[in-house]
């Protein structure tokens, strides 16, 4: 149990700092990349990945987990990584990544409306705790472009709404498969829906062709795909596996002070009000991970 917690502590930590990194690599390649473009590649690029994962543990599927994981597919990931790249063309990284925390929220309300899920004191001082922290965050960012960023904000706080919701459909529907399978069914099932927006909605052929002008920003698609999808949604499923479904979403209380810190290496600004806000994150980080 002991060895457990460990891991489980480790793999929080290090999936922070992947999907911490997610928001500053949106904005590098938002350089010469459109929104659409990079959700597709990124999720193409993942999907290419996973398919041998997929193939070596097909038969671990039952017929009935096919529609919760294609719909796991559609609301864990297509979805929201599009709406990240259409949120950070008018938000700067730090303030997307701050965002991402109120997705703890709706996975603690989604499962005591419709799973029965019984919140623990901890569970809902952390909760209170990290959601104070990242409001202070959101109030006091220095970056933050008054009511057009806040109303683009609102795309990242969808995308935490469908995370969610995809948190409670793994735990409670898919409890029974290896993180490996849902992972690379839920991600390869939606190929065909990325590589049609990829070839038909975007210029993703013309800056092939002109790829030395594109490299930089493939580049960092390209880490988003495999590292920031694949690979780091493997550790998040396998979080909650080990733990629970809270524990696993609170990553998304630490990811705002790994996206804060690429910010400031980036050259955007933190004040005194937001190392608060920070501290309060990681209290309420705490504050959860303990036991009643």
């Amino acid at each position: 149990m002991k060895n457990q917690n460990v891991l489980a502590w480790f793999l929080l930590l290090l999936l922070a700092v992947i999907w911490g990194s997610s928001p500053i690599l949106i904005k590098k390649a938002l350089i010469q990349l459109d929104p659409f473009e990079i959700g597709a590649l990124r999720l193409s690029l993942a999907s290419i990945v996973l398919m041998p994962f997929l193939y070596k543990n097909l038969k671990e599927i039952r017929r009935g987990d096919y529609f919760i994981l294609f719909i796991s597919g559609v609301v864990g990931s297509v979805i929201p990584y599009f709406l990240y790249p259409i949120a950070q063309t008018r938000i700067d990284s730090a303030t997307s990544g701050v965002l991402t925390s109120l997705t703890p929220f709706f996975a603690l309300i989604i499962g005591v409306i419709f799973y029965k899920l019984k919140a623990t004191k901890n569970n809902i001082f952390g909760l209170v705790f990290g959601f104070l922290g990242t409001s202070i965050l959101i109030l006091f960012s220095s970056s933050t472009d008054g009511f057009k960023a806040d109303l683009f904000g609102l795309f990242v706080v969808a995308a935490t709404l469908l995370y969610g919701i995809n948190l409670n459909l793994v735990k409670y529907h898919l409890s029974h498969l290896k993180p490996i399978t849902i992972t690379s069914f839920s991600i390869v099932s939606i190929l065909p829906i990325t590589l049609y927006i990829l070839f038909a909605n975007t210029e993703f052929l013309s800056h092939l062709e002109n790829i030395n002008q594109f490299k930089n920003e493939f580049t960092y698609v390209f880490i988003l795909g495999v590292l920031g999808t694949s690979i780091a949604t493997l550790i998040f499923y396998n979080l909650i596996k080990i733990k629970d479904t809270v524990f696993a979403s609170m990553v998304t209380y630490l990811m705002p002070i790994v996206a804060i810190a690429f910010g400031v290496l980036d050259g955007e600004k933190i004040n005194l009000t937001q190392l608060l806000g920070m501290l309060l994150i990681l209290l309420g980080v705490y504050v959860n991970g303990r036991k009643n």
